[in-house]
């Protein structure tokens, strides 16, 4: 976990966005607001349209009636007169939308009749030579050009209409004296009101009102499920792993004002090979009922978290350590004697588990650390049980301490060259008659062997070994980035002395990595070393993650000139089939194992065993913790190849050890 929080606090990769109910109402009103403007907008312009295309067709109808009229017929005799007044009342007549039709001049800003459609009884006739109305600035630029044209709607006591005008008589200037003029009622005349438009603006309205009731109703129906997924696994329901990063936030500053919580972190023991026994679908059911039993193993104001394939966390908030400490056993003893029921199938399962406090002083990325190295703690002393880091417990007298600023020093000297490489002599120690005629083993034999070891500077400038940071750096992932750091310094520290041989750790998190195996033997390829002198030292463990992909590594490796060592061979299980598994040069035994041959006959003959079988595979051996004279000789009298320990030398910085 505490892995996956540093690799989270480098990227700032994209979460899901969220947005709050008030954006989403805020969205809406803007949407609903747009549709009734745009809906008004082609309401404004289809009217606009309209009413061009109206008085267009009403030019044309008055200019197709003003050539009707000669210019003989407007003349002083009754007779033009009569004939004129026939003429203008077939026109009204034959204009279903025509109000009236008569003939104007312009008269010092006055329209000043002719000749009218309205016979002489009607209310409405106008006698020839009677000003109807004062012109328009927009009537008399259009009398001025002689052109025809269309003004209105104007108002008066009669009502409102629209008139077009057409020139129908030319004078001696070569300018109209007369115009037809044509009267539409502007009552049936396309315009844009928003009185006359209303039915249309309020059914706009209400569609406009519905989309946005159904933008915000669908908004928060997805702004629920957003911060669902956001925040849940997807597999058994529980928070992820990035809710729980903001819960152990909150409970850092509540630890800050007096209510320490703590954090457990649950794994379950050698699940990968229970989903090898049954199926994938089949882990997924026990997870799922895990995570069911821990929710109803906890009280309700506690937070359960699944956090990575079969690792579970509890974040316990206000309770003594006590407390926490009866909780976490509680949880494991009841999944101990759980019996799970996974397609009729019985299945029973043990889980590890490691625990510490939240105080004030804590950090977020610190807190899952200890977690973590508890859980690591609870692993190494043989699973099913419940490990307790406290926040003291990672601080050490030399200034390395576990705390969040100290880790985040750990890649600081990572990334500022604060780290060292120590080498310590191997020794050959076998007599002649021992030495075989291998080329591999006789450059060994021949030359300065030593074993690269990692050192960190500290921030008082002392030099801290490595089992004070290394814990840690796995911990964080950054023991990958050391590892190709040492191989780098060691690369050229054999590149300026040819007449040694370095043997280097690979940690099994890194050979776990496929991408790091390939940059490793992209490097070692490009390096130049000759053969025999390079040595890679895995542990047994390590390598049997991915047994296929490492060994077909292991052997491009070895054709590249590299050799292989089993580092701590005989510390833990050690199985003697491993040496028939892996391509090994060396198997270099534990230095507990060395150290148990000064107790029981029983530890020489485990020295002895280890030596023959290594020496029938072809591998030589290597004696580490060699501290006195007395073990020498055992370990010469036993055949052992070489030794390693304080009693020939110290670890030493590079340049040292090499001059």
């Amino acid at each position: 976990m505490a892995e996956q929080l540093h690799q989270e606090s480098e990227s700032n990769q994209s979460r899901v966005r969220i947005l709050p109910p008030a954006a989403y109402v805020v969205r809406s009103v803007v949407a609903a607001t747009v549709i009734v403007v745009i809906s008004w907008g082609i309401i404004y312009l289809s009217a606009g349209g309209a009413d061009r295309q109206a008085r267009q067709n009403l030019l044309i109808r008055a200019r197709a009636a003003a050539a009707l009229i000669e210019p003989g017929d407007i003349g002083e005799s009754d007779e033009a007169l009569m004939r004129l007044h026939a003429k203008l009342r077939a026109l009204r007549e034959a204009s279903d939308d025509a109000r009236f039709v008569y003939i104007v001049r312009p008269a010092d800003g006055q329209i000043v009749v002719l000749a009218d459609s309205e016979p002489e009884e009607s209310p409405h006739y106008s006698p020839p030579g009677h000003p109807v109305c004062s012109a328009t600035p927009g009537e008399m630029a259009l009398f001025a050009s002689g052109e025809p044209g269309v003004e209105g709607p104007r108002t008066n006591s009669r009502g409102a209409w629209i008139t077009a005008y057409a020139p129908i008589a030319v004078g001696a200037g070569g300018g109209p004296t007369a115009f037809l003029a044509f009267d539409i009622d502007a009552s049936t005349w396309p315009r844009y009101s928003l009185i006359h438009w209303w039915p249309v603006l309020l059914s706009v309205g209400l569609l406009a009102a519905l989309a946005a009731f159904i933008l915000i109703s669908k908004g928060s129906s997805e702004s629920r499920h957003a911060r669902y997924v956001a925040t849940r696994d997807y597999l058994t329901g529980l928070v992820n792993r990035a809710a729980l990063i903001n819960e152990i936030d909150r409970a850092i500053r509540r630890a800050k004002n007096g209510k320490p919580s703590a954090l457990l972190v649950i794994d379950i023991d050698n699940f990968k090979a229970l989903n090898d026994t049954l199926t994938y679908s089949m882990g997924d059911e026990i997870l799922v009922e895990v995570a069911s039993h821990i929710e109803k193993m906890v009280r309700k104001s506690d937070l359960v978290a699944r956090i990575a394939g079969d690792e579970f966390a509890v974040l316990l908030t206000g309770v003594s350590l006590d407390e926490a400490r009866a909780t976490a056993e509680r949880i494991r003893a009841s999944l101990e004697n759980l019996r799970f029921e996974v397609s009729s199938m019985p299945v029973y399962l043990t889980v590890s588990a490691g625990m510490t406090e939240i105080d004030r002083d804590a950090h977020t990325r610190d807190v899952s650390l200890r977690a973590d190295m508890a859980l690591a703690t609870a692993k190494k002393a043989g699973k099913n049980r419940v490990a307790f880091d406290s926040p003291c417990a990672a601080s050490a007298s030399d200034g390395c301490s576990g705390s969040c600023s100290d880790t985040l020093a750990i890649e600081g000297a990572l990334q500022g060259d604060k780290l060292l490489v120590y080498l310590q002599p191997i020794v050959p120690i076998a007599g002649r008659d021992s030495q075989r005629s291998d080329a591999r083993q006789g450059n060994w034999r021949k030359a300065r062997c030593f074993e690269a070891l990692i050192r960190m500077v500290g921030p008082d400038n002392s030099v801290i070994v490595a089992g004070k940071f290394v814990p840690i750096a796995e911990g964080l992932g950054l023991i990958p980035y050391i590892d190709m750091w040492v191989l780098d310094r060691v690369i050229q520290l054999m590149s300026i002395q040819p007449d040694i041989n370095i043997a280097m750790n690979l940690s099994a998190r890194s050979i776990s990595r496929p991408s790091f195996l390939a940059e490793v033997e992209s490097k070692v390829a490009s390096s130049g070393i000759s053969q025999y002198r390079l040595c890679f030292e895995i542990t047994e463990t390590a390598a049997m993650g991915n047994l296929g992909e490492v060994r077909a590594w292991m052997d491009r490796m070895k054709e590249l000139g590299c050799s292989f060592a089993i580092d701590d061979f005989g510390a833990g299980h050690s199985a003697i089939s491993y040496l028939y598994e892996l391509p090994i040069d060396i198997v270099k035994i534990a230095g507990n194992v060395v150290q148990a041959m000064k107790g029981p006959a029983s530890g020489r003959l485990i020295i002895e065993a280890i030596n023959s079988v290594s020496h029938v595979l072809g591998a030589m051996t290597v004696a580490e913790c060699v501290e006195d004279e007395e073990s020498l000789k055992a370990l010469q009298d036993m055949g052992v190849d070489f030794a390693q320990g304080y009693y020939f030398a110290r670890p030493m910085p590079a340049d040292e050890a090499v001059a």
